[in-house]
C-alpha cells in the first residue's frame, strides 16, 4: 500500500508537470506564430492557415486579400522607423477590429498585410477592405514624441477568390497581382 501511495503521488506530480509543460508549449507556439510588433498572426501562421484551408476540399468560397501601406518607405525615411512602427501598429489595430471571427488577419511582411476570408465572397470582402481603407485614411496621424502632424496614411488592397483545386501559392500570386494592378 505504501508503494502504491508513493507511486500515485509520483504519477500525480508527473501529470501536473506534463500539464504545466503543455501550457508552456502552447504559449511558446502562440508567440512563434505572432508578429511581435503588431500582435497579428505572422507569415508562418499565415502560410500554415492558407495551406490548411486550400488543402480542405470545401465547396465554400475562400478569398485572400493582400494590403499594402502606400509609400511606406518614404514615410519611414522621412519620420524614422519608430514612427513607422507606430503606423504599422495603427493599421494592425484597425484590421483586428474589422476582422473578427474566422477572418485571419496577418502581418505578411514589412508594410504588407494579408487577410484570409473563409466562406466569404467578393461583395463582403470588398466591403471589409473599404472599411479598413476608409478608417485608416480618415485619421490624421501625429507623432507621439513631438506631436508633429504626419498627415494621413493610405493603403492599397487586392484580393482573389480561390478557384476549385487551386493551390495556396497560386491564390497568393493572383491576389498579389491584383494588389499591384
Amino acid at each position: 500500500r505504501r508503494e502504491t501511495a508513493i507511486l500515485e503521488k509520483r504519477l500525480e506530480s508527473s501529470n501536473k508537470e506534463i500539464a504545466r509543460l503543455q501550457t508552456h508549449l502552447e504559449q511558446v507556439r502562440r508567440e512563434a506564430m505572432t508578429d511581435a510588433l503588431t500582435n497579428l498572426a505572422n507569415r508562418k501562421a499565415f502560410d500554415e492557415r492558407l495551406e490548411e484551408l486550400c488543402a480542405a476540399e470545401d465547396a465554400s468560397p475562400l478569398t485572400l486579400a493582400i494590403l499594402d501601406i502606400d509609400h511606406f518607405k518614404r514615410f519611414n525615411d522621412t519620420w524614422g522607423h519608430q514612427t513607422g512602427d507606430q503606423v504599422l501598429r495603427y493599421v494592425a489595430t484597425v484590421m483586428s477590429r474589422v476582422c473578427p471571427g474566422d477572418r485571419f488577419a496577418t502581418r505578411f511582411g514589412g508594410e504588407e498585410f494579408a487577410i484570409i476570408f473563409p466562406g466569404e465572397k467578393a461583395g463582403s470582402v470588398t466591403a471589409v477592405l473599404e472599411t479598413i481603407r476608409h478608417e485608416v485614411a480618415s485619421r490624421s496621424l501625429r507623432r507621439r514624441s513631438t506631436n508633429d502632424d504626419l498627415g494621413t496614411v493610405t493603403i492599397s488592397a487586392g484580393f482573389a477568390q480561390r478557384l476549385p483545386g487551386e493551390a495556396a501559392a497560386a491564390l497568393l500570386e493572383r491576389a498579389d497581382a491584383v494588389l499591384y494592378a
